[in-house]
């Protein structure tokens, strides 16, 4: 029983690995956005729910942008395009409904 214990935590600590790896690669995806991808991206990020489909938590957070005046409806989808390739990193996923 007690060579289990070592075994669980050695997983646990590679499974946290991943996870500040993916945050990492994210990061560096976003540091190459435009300024009104970066700000989708931003806010997307601020509130993170894991329950709900990217494309929908994208969608809410650039209409909220564009209510406030911070990102033009013309620049609001190229920017969502673009920031969701590095919240997908982010989320270590591949599928359209991640």
């Amino acid at each position: 029983m007690k060579p289990t214990i070592p075994l669980t935590v050695l997983f646990f600590l590679f499974a946290a690995q991943g996870a500040h790896a993916d945050k990492l690669a994210a990061n560096v995806c976003a540091a190459s956005l435009q300024p009104h991808a970066r700000l989708v991206f931003d806010a997307v990020i601020a509130t993170p729910q894991a329950g709900s489909p990217l494309r929908s938590l994208i969608e809410a957070r650039v209409r909220e942008l564009v209510f406030m005046d911070r990102l033009m409806v013309s620049a609001a989808r190229p920017a969502a395009e673009a920031a969701s390739q590095c919240l997908r990193i982010s989320r270590n996923c591949t599928a359209d409904n991640c």
